[in-house]
């Protein structure tokens, strides 16, 4: 739950929200963050189901070889807490925090948080290995999780294309001939901003 939390809130939150250093957002963060780096530990200690699914590999040894070569990589970029560097860089009150403010530093440090969304591998991860414990065999059970799947995917995608519509004129600080200084939308609530540009991803 938490997982699909992130790549759900994470971009509303980058996207719509330009104080992102309120105390319920560093806690959320701070929150999922510890349990990513938990989880990044776990995972080489975690048995691997082997590919014909008779056993489980439990040697401490070749599951780390595994997960170094496969997944770690991209587990590690996703779970690096970038939002800390917004939290050093409101704590300097110097020229040269001034200086990066104007020349957009801090805003590309959002495209930076957007790693975090690589959190996705590790869900399509999950669900295939819900899928080989409880042996889905059965065409039904298994075309019916295929298609519960597809659906969710092409939703969180649909959301992300909808973030990503208004992201890129927020970085541009709303240049006039963007849709949303056409649409008079600048100053207008969150809700009304994310549902208009969700209908045009």
């Amino acid at each position: 739950m938490l997982m699909m939390g992130n790549l759900i809130i994470l971009p509303v939150g980058i996207t719509f929200f330009r104080d992102e250093n309120t105390p319920s957002w560093i806690i959320f963060n701070v929150v999922s963050d510890t349990l990513f780096m938990v989880d990044l530990v776990l995972n080489f200690r975690t048995g691997i189901i082997k590919e014909d699914n008779t056993e489980i590999l439990l040697d401490p040894r070749a599951i780390r070889q595994k997960y170094l070569k496969n997944w770690f990589l991209v587990d590690f970029v996703s779970s690096i807490p970038v939002d800390y560097i917004f939290l050093m860089v409101d704590s300097l009150d110097t020229e040269v925090y001034r200086t990066a403010r104007a020349l957009r530093i801090v805003r590309f440090t959002k495209i930076l948080s957007l790693l975090r969304l690589l959190r996705l591998s590790r869900l399509i991860r999950y669900i295939h290995q819900w899928e080989e414990i409880f042996h889905m065999t059965y065409d039904l059970a298994s075309a019916m999780v295929r298609i519960v799947n597809l659906i969710g995917m092409m939703l969180l995608l649909c959301h992300w294309d909808g973030c990503l519509q208004f992201l890129v004129p927020m970085l541009q600080d709303f240049p006039p001939d963007c849709w949303v200084s056409k649409n008079l939308m600048v100053n207008d609530t969150w809700g009304l901003q994310y549902s208009y540009a969700l209908f045009k991803a």
